[in-house]
């Protein structure tokens, strides 16, 4: 496996999200998705659309584009607000043909599939389908680092449709929510729409209580990561915009140390260098299981994991108001379950 700052280990994934009903004795469980919107026709408009991206370089078009193909986190923020692209790319589906929860709202079935996986990209599909405007996520400051777009295809794919990235790299998460809204504003969407308002509501009360859960629970320690059959990985929390939005609740967490991006990258021999009362590990399919990490000998050592004290993160941020509550709200539950005093 490459080295995950550029494989996805970065990237957005209700997958198990941290489950609401959460127990003491067994802290992971399986989010819900998000209830649908009810999501307002986006008006057509025959006159010129002009975007400036997080590149700097404004797109501009003869007339709003309407025709969109969208990396499926980047589809599922769309969505929510009322933006219904045409064609999406990276995992909607899992294995067993089951929806992958990173695709949010989307109808994965009502839209055509450019690519299941990060890797995946069927650039004649992307032809066929006509699209006017591609939109995904930048992972780092390169005009080339956009999410799960073939560097051997963007030349082509550039020349097809302009490509919009919004800054997800070292960006807070109400930034990113921020800058949806703003392309999706663009693209006809009425923010001012009472579902869209009462999204923002429900996202505003849920870290209202996640910050009154985190008070509840002073001293208590807690730790992101990615874990692989050959490392442990520890989050560096100003590279994920949904853990430096809980660190700026209060969240007191395990920074990951070294000179890498995003992660500090330990060996499993290492797993324990830094204590922490919750362990709360990428839920993506990429990502070892809590089933399959219970088979390495230094995870069922960790105190945390001991003390049952363990949870799944989606690894990936959801960047609308509306996925992100439910997150938060899971969040919440987690650390309500959650004893300060393991370490």
């Amino acid at each position: 496996m490459s080295h995950p700052t550029r494989v996805g280990l970065l990237r957005r994934s209700t997958l198990c999200l941290v489950g609401a009903a959460l127990a003491v004795t067994g802290l992971a469980a399986c989010g819900e998705e998000a209830p649908q919107p009810a999501g307002r026709k986006v008006a057509a408009s025959s006159g010129p659309w002009t975007y400036t991206d997080a590149s700097g370089t404004p797109v501009t078009l003869p007339r709003r584009p309407e025709r969109i193909v969208a990396y499926v986190g980047s589809a599922a923020a769309l969505w929510d607000l009322g933006v219904k692209p045409v064609g999406v790319f990276g995992p909607q589906k899992r294995p067993d043909g089951s929806k992958d929860p990173q695709a949010g709202n989307v109808d994965v079935d009502a839209v055509t599939s450019v690519g299941n996986s990060w890797d995946d990209f069927n650039l004649e599909k992307f032809l066929a389908l006509k699209p006017d405007l591609v939109v995904t996520g930048r992972y780092g400051k390169g005009a080339d680092e956009l999410w799960a777009l073939p560097a051997e295809s963007l030349a082509k794919i550039r020349a097809t449709a302009p490509v919009v990235g919004i800054n997800e790299y070292q960006a807070p998460l109400l930034t990113v929510i921020d800058d949806y809204r703003k392309l999706a504003a663009s693209l006809g969407a009425d923010l001012d729409a009472p579902e869209q308002k009462a999204a923002v509501d429900g996202f505003t009360k849920a870290g209202d209580a996640l910050k009154a859960a985190l008070v509840a629970k002073p001293g208590l320690k807690v730790m992101f990561a990615y874990a692989d059959k050959t490392n442990f990985y520890v989050t560096k929390p100003e590279y994920f915009g949904d853990i430096s939005y809980y660190r700026s609740l209060g969240m007191d967490m395990v920074v990951g140390g070294g000179t890498e991006e995003h992660w500090e990258m330990l060996s499993w021999e290492q797993a324990g260098k830094y204590p922490a009362d919750l362990i709360i590990t990428d839920s993506r399919s990429h990502a070892l299981s809590h089933d399959q990490l219970a088979a390495i000998p230094t995870w069922k050592q960790l105190p945390a994991v001991k003390a049952n004290q363990i949870g799944l993160w989606p690894g990936e941020s959801r960047f609308s108001h509306l996925l992100s509550t439910k997150v938060v709200q899971d969040m919440t539950a987690l650390i309500g379950a959650s004893r300060p005093d393991v370490v």
